[in-house]
Order: structure tokens, then C-alpha cells, then sequence
């Protein structure tokens, strides 16, 4: 398996007792499931022991559009995350999958408070 942006190895790396991401050897992006990602939105420490890359390399390679899924080579689309609107992921539509680039696991779990805020208000005007 090869990063959809810098085309590098991914390797398998383990959190925890039950979870398994693939993270890029090159620009060390991030690759699981939305529920892998969930579960990682929620385990303490997760973003400093698997979100390893540089955030300033990362943001450079967030707008890079149409890359092929690294599981079934599908075209991913980029997505916002729905709890932080600034942050935008690319989610596989036919595998379920999920490319986080260098830095955005930690952006995701260091919520502000605006963020918060952001996030109530949206609900509110549903």
C-alpha cells in the first residue's frame, strides 16, 4: 500500500490493544476507517504517539484533489470534518476509508473553544 500524496510506503502501526492504522513512511499521513477514526478522536494520547509528521507539510498537501484511495483505489473526496469545519479530510466513498494528512489528527483533538461554540450553533440551526 502507497501514500495517496507523497507515494511513500504506508507501514501498519498499532495503538493500544485494538487499533491499527497504516501511516505513510514519507510525510507520515494517516489511513483507517471513519470508525477507527472515531475511536481515535477519543483515546488519550492517540494523536502523539500516531500523528508523528510535520502539520506545516501536511497543510501543503491538503489541497491536493482527486488521490486514489490507498486501499481500493478509488477517488477520495475531500471532506470537512463535522465537528471542526476548518479541518478537511479525504474519505474514500467506495471503502469507507480515510486520509488524514500530517497534523490533523492533533488539530482534530485540540478543539477550542470556538469550535465548540461552532458546532452547537449548527446543530441548533438544523
Amino acid at each position: 500500500m502507497d501514500c495517496p500524496k507523497c507515494r511513500a510506503s504506508m507501514e501498519t502501526v498499532e495503538f493500544g490493544t485494538d487499533i491499527v492504522v497504516k501511516r505513510c513512511t514519507g510525510c507520515h499521513g494517516l489511513f483507517c476507517s471513519w470508525q477507527t477514526l472515531q475511536r481515535l478522536r477519543e483515546e488519550w494520547l492517540s494523536e502523539a504517539v500516531l500523528d508523528q509528521g510535520s502539520a506545516a507539510v501536511g497543510a501543503k498537501q491538503n489541497s491536493m484533489l482527486d488521490i486514489s484511495c490507498p486501499d481500493c483505489s478509488a477517488t477520495m473526496v475531500a471532506v470537512r470534518d463535522p465537528k471542526q469545519s476548518l479541518i478537511t479530510l479525504d474519505s474514500c466513498p467506495a471503502c469507507d476509508g480515510v486520509f488524514l494528512d500530517a497534523g490533523e489528527l492533533t488539530n482534530m483533538k485540540s478543539a477550542t473553544l470556538m469550535d465548540h461554540v461552532r458546532h452547537l450553533l449548527s446543530k441548533l440551526g438544523k
